[in-house]
């Protein structure tokens, strides 16, 4: 059984604090023995911060994190509409005068490696990967709100890993300058499924922390409705963790393309009955979200 963190509240900070501290003298190990830690936000559109990681939410990782290890930390993404501008609008920068030794990083202009996925008839795509994605030594960690998306019906940890490791070159779109990984996915919706299962078993991360204090459903990744929720789960599984995410939000991991090929590769479960969270509350928590389809 694969053993997944499910804590309820609504404060934010204290809720993810509570999660992480569930995971036990393991994380701590693991964060004291790193080079570095690397936490992986999603900050994808700060005009739509329900669609982005809350600082809160990095507060109550990094509450525990730095109260019991003092490794470097970096806070980085390969945001859409502009890492620096998402760190500056959502109050990221306060972050380094309130825990030490914290380096706030914008993967679209950082040091990258070649990397590559499959297409859905297996041809391969090459693209450029963020260095720090898969530098060995380091602590990874994927804080990413719960959402709905338009092409894979869930946006989760591992979609916020995949597509914002990934670094692509600036264009000017009508409402600006953006970061836009669609031209390499648009001929096929299930040319995003493979290309997160593919960038995930390149390079994996260790830790899942999903934030569903206030989720997104609807139009997500980014201009979906909110959904007070009121749960965050966290496990060193990310496959089952968004799997029992995806579960809560009432759809079947079974249907989601990049997890199932994900447990078809050997990546993760995603069967439930082999998923240890909770029953009463699971059960208690479980809603049916809106996708964009009003499904």
């Amino acid at each position: 059984m694969i053993d997944i963190i499910l804590e309820t509240g609504n404060n934010r900070r204290e809720t993810v604090r509570r999660a992480v501290q569930n995971l036990g003298d393991d994380l701590i190990e693991r964060a004291r023995n790193a080079e570095y830690i690397f936490i992986k936000v999603n900050l994808v559109d700060s005009e739509w911060p329900l669609a982005c990681t809350h600082i809160d939410a990095v507060r109550g990782l990094l509450d525990v994190l730095r109260s019991r290890a003092n490794t470097p930390i970096v806070i980085a993404d390969g945001s859409y509409r502009g890492t620096i501008d998402a760190f500056y609008n959502l109050g990221y920068e306060m972050l380094k005068n309130e825990y030490s030794d914290i380096e706030l990083l914008d993967l679209n202009d950082a040091e990258f490696v070649d990397d590559y996925f499959h297409s859905p008839t297996e041809e391969k795509v090459h693209i450029r990967r963020a260095k720090l994605a898969t530098k060995s030594g380091g602590l990874k960690i994927s804080l990413t709100p719960l959402k709905t998306d338009i092409n894979t019906t869930a946006s989760l940890s591992i979609q916020n890993w995949a597509m914002g490791t990934w670094v692509v070159p600036s264009r000017i779109s009508a409402t600006g300058r953006v970061w836009a990984r669609w031209p390499w996915l648009a001929s096929d919706v299930n040319a995003y499924h493979y290309a997160i299962a593919d960038l995930f078993a390149h390079h994996k991360f260790n830790l899942a922390i999903i934030d569903g204090i206030e989720a997104m459903e609807g139009e997500g990744p980014v201009r979906g409705e909110k959904m007070d929720f009121g749960a965050v789960l966290a496990g060193f599984d990310p496959v089952s963790v968004d799997a029992a995410a995806v579960s809560l939000m009432g759809f079947d991991p079974e249907d989601i393309g990049y997890l199932r090929r994900l447990r078809d590769l050997n990546f993760g479960i995603i069967d439930m009955a082999k998923i240890n969270v909770p029953p009463m509350l699971f059960s208690q928590l479980a809603r049916k979200f809106k996708t964009s389809n009003n499904n």
